[in-house]
């Protein structure tokens, strides 16, 4: 059982534009992470593409309906499910309540006619492509080099 509901409507914030992931923004209470499913949306050239994406990169907070999204993680995921293209967009609307998915319809794909994704939306998702402008791939393979060159750095020390 999970501690933080997906049922539970929240508002989202990146970990970029809050200064990480230890701190609510809201009421500045501890976050913890857990592992949810997202949907996440792709726009490239006009064409909108959805995903479910799970991760335990959403920091949650115990004391108002805030959630945290690490801002690398999911642009990563953005990327794995658009991998043709150096320039694309992306946001998340909501959490995916699992528990929301009648028994009987669980053996039918998630976003059939028959069974559609139990979203919460957040609650400052506003319904358009993207929720803010994103990072262009290349820009977070430069921040991979980054972080792997630092990482041989250390080994090499």
């Amino acid at each position: 059982m999970s501690k933080f509901d997906a049922s539970i409507p929240r508002k989202m914030f990146w970990s970029t534009d809050v200064g990480g992931t230890d701190l609510c923004p809201q009421c500045h209470g501890r976050l913890e992470n857990e592992s949810h499913g997202y949907l996440l949306f792709v726009q490239e050239a006009g064409d909108i593409q959805p995903f479910i994406v799970g991760n335990d990169k959403g920091y949650f907070c115990a004391c108002c309906p805030v959630v945290v999204l690490d801002y690398d993680t999911f642009a990563n995921s953005a990327i794995v499910g658009n991998p043709s293209s150096d320039s694309f967009e992306f946001a998340v609307a909501g959490l995916v309540d699992f528990s929301a998915v009648p028994q009987e319809k669980s053996d039918i794909p998630l976003g059939d006619d028959d069974n559609p994704i139990p979203l919460v939306k957040f609650t400052n998702y506003d319904g358009t492509t993207t929720a803010r402008k994103k990072r262009l791939r290349g820009d977070l393979r430069k921040l991979h080099c980054k972080r792997r060159r630092r990482k041989h750095r250390k080994h090499a020390r």
